[in-house]
């Protein structure tokens, strides 16, 4: 049995969330008022670079200030899980992170939650909530060898790389 529209438009949304072409297009599948946060709860109250919900605008300024550390490499989608009925995905994936000047890459496998807006019409539907549960251990890797490089991270940046003594 093929899946329904719902389905296939809520798990496209999902895999281009992931797999983004560019930076345009992993905001403007973001409804306006989409929030993005890390988890785990624990590892986010006693982080502060993981500690703001981000409106579009500071998602986006995180994603360019770590990316002035990093040489993207690939990255794999492992799974994607749609919940059409509670308009949820989960994806589990990794990024294949390179620091800037470094010939370490990094596997940072982590999951992201992803919660769907209310539309009727499948083409409106967007991400309204983004939930990264990072890979500790490898972003407070990453983030080591880039302060090795590069010196103190920006106090701007969040996200996994500001992670220490992990």
């Amino acid at each position: 049995m093929a899946p329904s529209a719902l389905y296939s438009k809520l798990f496209s949304l999902a895999q281009a969330h992931a797999e983004p072409k560019d930076l345009d297009q992993i905001l403007n599948i973001r409804s306006r008022d989409a929030i993005h946060a890390w988890g785990h709860n624990y590892l986010v109250s006693k982080n502060p670079g993981l500690a703001d919900r981000m409106d579009n605008d500071a998602f986006e300024a995180h994603l360019i200030n770590s990316g002035r550390y990093l040489d993207m490499g690939s990255s794999q989608v492992h799974d994607i899980i749609v919940d059409e009925h509670k308009r949820r995905a989960v994806i589990h994936m990794s990024y294949f992170l390179k620091p800037k000047d470094s010939k370490e890459m990094v596997e940072h496998d982590l999951i992201w939650t992803l919660k769907f807006t209310d539309e009727d019409k499948e083409d409106e539907i967007l991400i309204k909530e983004s939930v990264e549960f990072i890979d500790a251990a490898a972003g407070a890797r990453v983030g080591a060898i880039v302060q090795e490089i590069h010196g103190e991270i920006d106090e701007l940046t969040r996200g996994s790389i500001t992670l220490k003594g992990i």
